[in-house]
Order: C-alpha cells, then sequence, then structure tokens
C-alpha cells in the first residue's frame, strides 16, 4: 500500500491541475457480536490513470485486483486492503493512531525534476556564483496529524455506536484546497438499520459521511439497536404451548 500511495503522490504532482484526482476511502464495519473490520481504499480519477499510463509513468495498481468506484460523477480505479479486528476497543485504538501527512502533497508540489546529466562542465568565472541556488525548497514539514480528533466504537446493551471527530485538513497545493486534489471518503456499516445519525447520508445499514470541506472538524456519528430475540423465543413457546394444550384438551374430550 506504501507504494502505491508514493506513486499516486507522483501523479499529484504531474496532475495538479485535474482537481480531486486521488481518492481515498476508510471504511469501518461492526458485527453483532463485538467484531469488525477496517479497510482503507485508495484510488485515481480513471482517465487520469490512463493519461499517465501513456505517458509512460508506472502504473501503481499493476497486479493489484481493482474496480472501478465512482464518486461524486467521477469514475476512479480503485485497489482496497482490508483487516479483521477481535473486539471494538482494538478498532478504536487503530482508528485513533491513524494519521493524515499533508506534507507528502505539499513537498512534491514544490520539488521539480532533477536536470538530466551531461558531459559538458561549465568552466567557472567572475559572474558566476561559487555556489548554485537549490532547485526547490522543500515545504517544512510539521509533525502529521491524527485523522480523528476523538473516536468511540462502542456497544452498550442493545444500542451500537460510532462516534468520531475528524480534525480539519489545512494547507493548499499550488493554489488548490486539499480538499479540491484529495476526495476523502468515511463510511461506516452499522450490524442493524442505522437510527440516528449525524452528518451523513444513510442506506439502511450503511452510512456515507459528507467530508466536501475538510478545512474544519466534522463530527461522524452513527447509532443503531439490535433487537433482542427472547421476546420473540417467549412468544413462541407461548404459541406452542397454546397449540399443545388445545391438542390435549380436544383427545380427553
Amino acid at each position: 500500500m506504501k507504494k502505491i500511495i508514493a506513486i499516486l503522490l507522483v501523479a499529484v504532482s504531474l496532475a495538479l491541475c485535474l482537481t480531486g484526482c486521488v481518492y481515498e476511502e476508510l471504511g469501518v464495519k461492526l458485527n453483532k457480536d463485538g467484531t469488525g473490520s477496517i479497510s482503507t481504499t485508495i484510488g485515481m480519477k480513471k482517465d487520469v490513470l490512463e493519461q499517465l499510463i501513456e505517458m509512460g509513468s508506472t502504473n501503481p495498481f499493476a497486479g493489484k485486483e481493482t474496480t472501478e468506484t465512482e464518486y461524486d460523477g467521477e469514475k476512479y480505479i480503485t485497489f482496497t486492503e482490508t483487516k479483521e479486528y477481535e473486539s471494538f476497543e482494538e478498532m478504536e485504538k487503530v482508528l485513533s493512531g491513524l494519521k493524515f501527512d499533508s506534507n507528502e502533497y505539499k513537498n512534491l508540489a514544490v520539488t521539480q525534476p532533477e536536470a538530466e546529466e551531461s558531459d559538458y562542465t561549465a568552466e567557472p568565472s567572475d559572474d558566476m556564483e561559487s555556489e548554485s541556488e537549490p532547485v526547490s525548497q522543500p515545504v517544512i514539514s510539521e509533525e502529521p496529524k491524527p485523522i480523528f480528533k476523538s473516536v468511540e466504537v462502542k456497544k452498550d446493551g442493545s444500542k451500537y455506536v460510532f462516534d468520531a471527530v475528524m480534525n480539519a485538513v489545512d494547507g493548499e497545493i499550488e493554489g488548490f484546497d486539499m480538499s479540491d486534489v484529495l476526495k476523502v471518503n468515511i463510511t461506516v456499516e452499522m450490524p442493524a438499520k442505522i437510527a440516528a445519525y449525524k452528518n451523513g447520508n444513510v442506506d439502511g445499514q450503511k452510512i456515507s459521511f459528507d467530508l466536501s470541506d475538510m478545512s474544519k472538524e466534522t463530527e461522524l456519528y452513527a447509532e443503531c439497536k439490535v433487537s433482542s430475540p427472547v421476546p420473540a423465543i417467549i412468544g413462541i413457546v407461548l404459541a406452542v404451548g397454546a397449540i399443545v394444550a388445545f391438542i390435549i384438551l380436544k383427545k380427553r374430550k
């Protein structure tokens, strides 16, 4: 996955004029038994990828099982990795440790390709400085910021809750907001139909959160309740008992 990200970052520097060329999705799935999974998807606009390959660039998805995904009306070629977890506590810890390094994108935007080697060497002169200026000045890097300011994944009786606050993503690349260059989507699949939520679009048990403006903190919330099977079982037992009693009474007559 790191190799794919590195190649896609290079692609970003080659295609800054095309906003939203890179797509990332974080998928969280909660199961009834307290287990779950976290998937990470990364992709690039289909037309941009095709252009880069035609230009001779390396295909970042070579040898990977990819799918074609549509997001905001655009088609992306994507690759997904999924990891299973034994508890919500473990998932919460992993999500809290995820970080977004915007410096990677910013540095690529100001770094120019190195000049090709030549057999010709210029002779020093009085008009030439003894030391040449560097081709580019790297952006001063800051510590990568955690994706989430806070994360809570829990089961409280029959209620399942995903509650998180996403940190704001600051910065620009060549005049483009990070939100324009990088499209991010976070989805959560609950073990039952979602009953309460915030800042998302719900489709049954799944919610996709609106991250169109990544320059501000965003609260992500989803909640569902799983009906207990006990009342249904009691009802079935009572119904069977009533049938048996009816048969016995009928035979006695």
